[in-house]
């Protein structure tokens, strides 16, 4: 078993204090981006109804519209955030993702939709290389762990708070008198939930951009000791290539799990009209039960996730992220493909909440596992190449083929078959794929902490 190196002295880093103030602002940001990003679900019956649109194209919007240019522009932006200002990058992403929110509320048509949504991708591609990077520059590698779990718990917390709040907030304004805007005149309840969401973002990034100084990078993320020598102050994309290049394996391993749960995490977007098709639940009342099951799985599992994680890693095994990885994905397989075949909402809403139990337990260290056996210079494009990969066939793939399998049959109310098969065949793939990843992921781990 490895000895884990610890790295440079923990005193060396700011106090904790200011760190985990950097890490909760960070968190408090992912949160905002994931209800400007989740808003959409609850919002599909009364879209399809104005602009006339069926499930494949509501499919098209919740992924491809949000995802392409999220994750072809996440590799160029991780490699800014390894060179420059990642207070900068931040600030400029929240601003625009809010700004395109915003212009979701004001389009009439699928094109300028798709057009907003997009737009709102390319704001939030920003997030995840930056707060990555952050988080390491800012935290030891005992705490790590931790910090990395605690900022991914925004992603679930978000998801949660959208359904659990925003489901309500639907609600009120379905019930509100429509709102008229000069120029625009009479907006649908559906384009007022989406100016509402907009509006927090703006205040975070001026408070970001305030109270948030650039760190000074660190070199090295537990051992300093790297199998190919020191990497340049400022790698080139040959440099940046040949690293990644000869680990491929141990990165790929980490991909299998972040992407299958990424996938599924993408299909449940259609978890409200399941339950509305399936069981008969209001937006309301579904948004309550969803939201209950991701914020306490958020808060508890993603948590002790990260800190299992951590105990692992300073025990000496150097793959214990990887560890939490692997059992994430194989809880989920069974849970998330029954879930919809449930014969009660009551039976859906248990199975739900045991699979989100795997899928937080995956998402929390995924992160984490890849920066583990990443030098500082590389933390941004690495996480940026995880995400890239994770959404290009994960999120872009998902939503899209629920709601194509749903039209092939023919039946709305089919809508749960379309999950079903879908979750049952990614979770298949993505168990197989962290199985023959352990070992290589357990030897590259072990090759950096020794």
């Amino acid at each position: 078993m490895a000895e884990v190196n610890a790295g440079p002295a923990a005193s060396s880093y700011p106090r904790p204090l200011y760190a985990w103030y950097v890490v909760c602002l960070l968190t408090i940001i992912y949160i905002v981006g994931y209800i400007d990003r989740y808003i959409l679900s609850l919002l599909i019956e009364p879209i399809k109804e104005t602009l006339y649109l069926n499930d494949f194209q509501i499919g098209l919007l919740i992924g491809p519209a949000f995802v392409v240019f999220y994750v072809t522009l996440g590799v160029p932006i991780g490699w800014l955030a390894d060179r420059k200002s990642r207070r900068i990058i931040v600030t400029v992403g929240i601003t625009l993702w809010s700004l395109m929110t915003a212009a979701c509320g004001i389009t009439k048509s699928f094109i300028t939709l798709f057009a907003a949504r997009i737009g709102v991708g390319i704001g939030e591609a920003t997030i995840a290389p930056c707060s990555a990077s952050l988080i390491g520059d800012t935290f030891p590698v005992g705490t790590r762990p931790r910090a990395m779990a605690f900022w991914i718990s925004a992603a679930p917390l978000g998801a949660g708070s959208t359904y659990l709040i925003g489901g309500q907030v639907v609600e009120m304004i379905n019930a509100a008198p429509p709102l008229v805007l000069p120029l625009l005149g009479e907006l649908y309840s559906w384009q007022t939930a989406f100016l509402v969401v907009a509006m927090p973002g703006l205040f975070l990034a001026a408070l970001f951009y305030i109270t948030v100084p650039e760190p000074i990078r660190r070199d090295g993320f537990g051992s300093t000791k790297f199998t190919d020598g020191n990497l340049a102050e400022n790698p080139s994309v040959r440099d940046t290539a040949r690293y990644f290049g000869s680990r491929w394996k141990a990165y790929l391993a980490v991909c299998f799990g972040a992407w299958g749960t990424t996938l599924v995490g993408a299909a449940s977007f259609w978890t409200p009209a399941l339950f509305l098709r399936t069981w008969g639940w209001d937006v309301g009342t579904s948004g309550l039960a969803i939201g209950v099951v991701l914020i306490v799985n958020g808060i508890l599992v993603t948590n002790l996730s990260g800190w299992l994680a951590a105990r692992w890693t300073l025990a000496g095994i150097a793959h214990g992220p990887y560890r939490c990885v692997f059992a994430g994905g194989v809880i989920v397989l069974p849970f998330l493909t029954i879930f919809p075949l449930m014969p009660t909402p009551e039976l859906g809403v248990l199975m739900f909440f045991f699979g989100f139990i795997g899928m937080s337990m995956t998402t929390a260290v995924t992160t984490t596992a890849v920066i583990a056996i990443t030098p500082s210079r590389l933390r941004g494009q690495a996480t940026a190449l995880l995400f890239l990969v994770i959404n290009l066939f994960g999120a872009l793939v998902g939503p899209p083929m629920v709601g194509l399998i749903t039209d092939i049959i023919g039946d709305p109310n089919a809508l749960k078959y379309g999950w079903s098969i879908t979750c049952g065949v990614t979770s298949l793939i993505m168990c197989f794929g962290l199985w023959w990843g352990l070992k290589h992921y357990r030897a590259e781990a072990g090759r950096q902490a020794g």
